[in-house]
């Protein structure tokens, strides 16, 4: 008896640096993900996250942060989460993936006019463009697009904007004469008449890739992480997370929640 409670004790100190009111990082409104209504906070990602914690016994925080902000938050242990994140080797050292909760189709969307004759990230990368592109800053869009930005004689093509409203606020302004969204994302401006759509369109797929909520692995445990794979495996199975889903459908626009496949680190979480 005395040693089990001599090891319940370790246990509990041994967490007792890990966070349980997990902060997530969460920029200006971007529906249907993230909508911001006064203090508060809704929206397809907002609900699905607030499901998952609560089903661990944690508090939820939204923290107000641009991307590349949030990202730097993560380093410095000061966020615990954040939506849509594609995986990748390096992030892996920083993040536990835990979904996917989308299959994230970018595109890019503007003036075909200005894009004339480009179908392809090839044919831009060969041909450049009279369009100026605005991308969110900090953001992946695939190797691809990667290679186009390492070369110093592109990277006039391209305005990077620290928040989604501010790219938005560019193009609809006529400061820029695309930008790479996504397409889910479109079909919600659209619907909302934010967007004119006889003068934008999706011209052509930039990127696609499943993205996950990514989880702090400095701020959570091995076994926190562990419960909240387990959670969303059990709310995919019982369909909690696909009625969620279905609240933000669009009559003219379908989407749908991917299979689990959440990423775990194999060890304990890096000091």
């Amino acid at each position: 008896m005395k040693y089990s409670m001599l090891w319940l004790i370790l246990s509990l100190s041994s967490f007792s640096g890990y966070s349980c009111n997990l902060r997530m990082g969460i920029e200006t409104s971007f529906p249907p993900y993230i909508v911001q209504q006064g203090d508060s906070w809704r929206g397809l990602n907002v609900e699905l996250l607030q499901l998952l914690v609560q089903d661990i016994g944690c508090g939820l925080e939204f923290i107000h942060s641009p991307w590349l902000r949030s990202l730097k938050l993560i380093e410095q242990g000061e966020l615990d989460v954040l939506s849509h994140l594609t995986y990748n080797t390096e992030r892996s050292a920083q993040f536990a993936f835990i979904g996917p909760h989308q299959l994230e189709s970018i595109y890019l969307v503007g003036s075909a006019e200005a894009f004339e004759g480009l179908t392809d990230m090839r044919q831009l990368k060969r041909q450049g463009s009279k369009g100026i592109i605005a991308l969110l800053n900090g953001a992946y869009y695939g190797d691809e697009l990667d290679s186009i930005l390492n070369d110093a004689n592109n990277r006039s093509l391209f305005v990077f904007i620290r928040g989604n409203e501010d790219k938005l606020a560019l193009l609809l302004n006529g400061r820029v004469h695309g930008l790479l969204e996504d397409i889910t994302a479109f079909h919600y401006w659209q619907h909302s008449a934010t967007v004119p759509a006889e003068q934008y369109q999706p011209l052509f797929k930039v990127y696609e890739s499943l993205v996950y909520f990514g989880f702090n692995r400095k701020t959570l445990s091995v076994e926190q992480l562990q419960q909240l794979s387990a959670a969303w495996n059990k709310r995919y199975q019982d369909g909690s997370l696909q009625a969620i889903v279905a609240k933000y459908q669009l009559e003219h626009y379908q989407f749908s929640l991917p299979s689990p496949d959440s990423v775990l680190p194999e060890t304990a979480a890096p000091d």
